[in-house]
Formats: structure tokens, sequence, C-alpha cells
């Protein structure tokens, strides 16, 4: 049984004859748990209901010291601190509402505003009952978001099959391959892309970020989406008729033979191409990026190059063509799209091509995950939340979330490489559209982002395949 001070009683106490207000009194309770009983002379009751509270503050300013973003991705990352949360807000509430309750039992009852001040007390408590009970279900249903996000392979990539009949002791084909963590302190690699909304499942962004603690560093590559005759990992070349955008359809279909499903050989292959393991993937739905743009408030970018494409469309029956001046502009969630996806016409630098809006996706994810992590998306955070659960998954450990939120947070500009993939510097074009990477060049240039971390290092270049 919880031990009450014996001044928690409730009988109405006269404090130099002057009478204090029980309305007042729970209002000051209303605003923090024992300032009624304080106002009302019961010193001790006070403290009993004023200590827990301040427990409840210092517990959430410490949560805070990585900063609200950090916060908000533990909440949302990691569901068992996310129900906790859910218990706690429900029992300060109830906390709050047993010390604005003795507070008032703990007034001077007048006779003629008796009515008054239950009206108050009524009003109070209603405001404590649905607020925290409306935080608890927010907190509930924002934490339960994250499990469409952490999936690692969810409606984006789709489930592979496995085959229809297997003979004895055989393992189901194909096979999906869990996620590795790194050793903490080591580099961590991600491999974003970007899956297209028609049947055909292409993923037409292909992107390596990793981040680097010892030097606090990220480096971002983009691949061409139309590489094709690339070495595989797993032994051979790429046949000509295939690029790597539909690579996990090729395995899945059957046309190419690999040891993994489609989307486990991308990654894979990606890492193998660019010289670094790739420990996490993330997928984005292309259609559903447009929501989370204007989830955000829109994004900011500058332009390099006057971007003048009549043949964009726009996927919605508006006449064809994107046009965008050269210099800084801010993007809503329609417009976001055309940049990221416009690769025909002209701009201010030349052609529009697949590296040219590789370069601008990487500008265009910069931009959008430095709006996300801005305090200012706290109160955005429900919008956010239904968005980002319906057009990302990954396989990253939830538990590792906040942790590298903060550390990402805290990584300067400067210290941020983008790199595309081009022609000629990287590659030759070959046939009508499709181009080939020179493996030597690429090599050479993963030594020199990741050190020691590449696959490559103190090994052999590897042989070009281009035919």
């Amino acid at each position: 049984m919880c031990y009450i001070p014996p001044d928690l009683e409730t009988k109405s106490p006269t404090t130099g004859g002057r009478r204090r207000s029980p309305s007042l009194a729970a209002l000051l309770s209303f605003l923090w748990p024992g300032l009624g009983q304080l106002l009302t002379g019961k010193r001790r009751a006070a403290a009993f209901f004023a200590v827990p509270a301040l427990l409840v503050l210092l517990l959430l300013l410490y949560e805070l010291r990585r900063g609200p973003v950090v916060l908000a991705t533990s909440l949302f990352a990691e569901r068992n601190i996310g129900l906790a949360a859910v218990v706690l807000v429900i029992l300060v509430g109830a906390w709050r509402l047993a010390s604005v309750t003795h507070a008032f039992l703990s007034g001077e009852m007048s006779q003629a505003r008796r009515r008054q001040d239950r009206m108050v007390l009524a009003a109070l408590a209603a405001v404590i009952v649905v607020s925290h009970l409306g935080a608890g279900f927010y907190l509930l249903v924002y934490s339960n978001a994250g499990n469409d996000f952490f999936d690692p392979y969810g409606s984006l990539i789709g489930r592979p099959t496995p085959a229809p009949s297997l003979a004895p002791g055989q393992t189901p084909y194909p096979t999906i391959d869990v996620a590795t963590p790194p050793p903490a302190g080591s580099r961590v690699t991600i491999l974003f892309t970007g899956v297209s909304s028609s049947g055909e499942r292409l993923f037409d962004s292909i992107m390596v970020v990793s981040y680097d603690p010892k030097t606090n560093s990220v480096q971002m590559v983009s691949v061409p989406r139309d590489s094709a005759s690339f070495p595989f990992y797993f032994g051979g070349t790429d046949p000509v008729s295939h690029k790597i955008n539909e690579l996990p359809k090729a395995v899945d279909r059957g046309w190419i033979k690999s040891p993994n499903d489609g989307y486990t050989t991308l990654v894979k292959e990606v890492g193998y191409l660019v010289g670094v393991p790739i420990h996490f993937h993330a997928v984005v739905d292309l259609q559903a990026f447009v929501k989370l743009i204007d989830a955000v408030g829109g994004i900011d970018v500058v332009n390099p190059g006057v971007i003048s494409d009549g043949t964009y469309d726009w996927l919605d029956g508006a006449p064809y063509g994107f046009y965008l001046a050269a210099g800084p502009h801010h993007l809503d969630g329609k417009h976001a799209l055309a940049y990221v996806r416009s690769r025909h016409g002209a701009d201010g630098n030349g052609d529009n091509n697949d590296f040219k809006r590789a370069d601008r996706q990487q500008e265009v994810l910069i931009s959008l995950l430095h709006k996300m992590s801005s305090p200012s998306q706290i109160l955005n955070l429900p919008s956010l939340v239904s968005t980002i659960g319906a057009s990302v998954t990954t396989n990253f450990p939830r538990d590792k979330a906040a942790d590298y939120i903060a550390l990402g947070q805290d990584v300067p500009s400067q210290n941020i490489t983008k790199i595309v993939l081009s022609v000629p510097e990287y590659g030759s074009y070959f046939g009508a559209s499709s181009s080939c990477l020179y493996n030597d060049k690429v090599a050479a240039l993963s030594i020199k982002l990741f050190g020691q971390d590449s696959t490559w290092y103190g090994k052999p270049a590897p042989p070009n395949t281009c035919p």
C-alpha cells in the first residue's frame, strides 16, 4: 500500500483566517502537481505530488539531450520505448488528476461558489483526461507505424516466392539475406533505391550512402540505372540485354541465375561494383515521394542550369514538359519529383541526362533529410509518419536508428562527398540507351573514397567488361 503523508487528509484548512479557493488550488496543481497543496499550506502533500512530476521532467530533459528529432526517432523505431512512453503519459495524467482533485478538496469551499468551483474541477479533469489519452493514443499509433517502415521486405520490394517443388533436403529458393550490422565505430553503408510505381518495378534511382564515424564524413555514389555488361559478384558477366535497374526482376523471373533473391542480388551487386560492403538498404516509392516532400512543406534546391524537358510526363494527365530556371528554388512534391526524374532536353550545362538527374537526386535527398531532422517538423510528425510508413521500407536495425540520426546531424556539409558514375569519366555508352562502367576507374575511385574500407584496397584492379 502506498504511504500517504498525514497532511494529505482532505479536511478544509484555514490558513491565517484566510480562505483558499478550491478552484484556484486545483488550477495551480493543474499547472504543476503540488502547487495547489502548497497554496493551502500542505507542504508535505505538495512535495508528495511535485517530486514524481519533477523526476518525469528530468527524464524527459535527459532523453532530449541529443535533440527532439533523435527522441522522436527512438519512439518511432524502438517499440519498447514507444510503449513505455505511452504508459508513462497515462500514468502522469492519472497523477495530475489525483493532484488536482486533492488540491480542490484541500481548499475551503464557499457555499455561494460551490457550483462554479465544481465546474472548474470538472473542466480541468476533462482537459487532463482528453489530453493524456489523446497523447497516449498518438504515441501508440506513432510507434506502430515503425513496423511498416522497418520491414526488410515490404510491399515496395515484394517477398520472393519459394520454388514450387523441392527435392529432399533442398533449401527453398530464393533466400533472403539477414542484414549484418557493422562493428561499433566502423563505417556503415546504406543502399537507397527508388522504385517506379509501374508494374515493371524498375529501380530507377540507385544511390550508395556511406558514413565513416572516424572522419565524421559521408560519401554518396550514384550508379547509372542503365548500366549493363557488368561483372557479377557471384561470377560471370551481365548479358548486354539487361540493365542494373531491372536486375531484381531478371533474377526473380529466372532470366539471370543468382544465389540470392532479386533485390538482395541488386544490393550485393551494387556493393561489388562500387567497392564497399553494403550493410542495409532503404527503398522509396517514387510516387509516394511527392507526398513526403509535401509533408515537410517542400524543399530548397539550387538548380545549376536551366532545365527544359519538353518530353517530361507528369503522370497526371497534365501537358508534357518541365521547365526550371537556374538558381535557388523552393519545390513542392510534384516539382521535386520532376527535378529528380527529368532526363531529356537540354540544361544550362549541356544535355539533360541520367547522370545530371542522379546528381540532383543526391541534392534532393540531402535537402529532404535536413528538413526532416529540423526541430520544426516535430509538430508535423503525424503526417510524416503515415507518409513514411507507406513510401519507405528498410532493413536498418530499429534499435540503431536514433544513434545514427544523432550522428548524421553532426556531419558538416563540407564533409559530404557526392559522386555520380557518369560518362565519360567512369564509363562509356554502347547501343541506344545503355552504358558500361570502367571497372578499373570505379575501383580507383572506391579506394579514394573509402580508403582501407574499399574491397579493392590492396588488390589488383578488376578487368573491364565493356563490349
